[in-house]
């Protein structure tokens, strides 16, 4: 009886909890999208300045 329950709310809350794993996921990789690109357009990551 345990089992038929525990298989019921996979397969009704499968498809949901998957989808809220992707937007969460897809959430941080867009925050190291933006901290990637931060990063490399630092004024102090400029090589022109250094006189190289």
């Amino acid at each position: 009886m345990r089992d038929q329950y525990d298989a019921r709310l996979w397969t009704d809350h499968h498809r949901e909890a998957s989808a809220g794993i992707d937007r969460l996921i897809a959430r941080i990789m867009q925050a190291f999208r933006v901290l990637h690109s931060i990063h490399w357009s630092a004024p102090w990551s400029d090589d022109s300045r250094c006189g190289a």
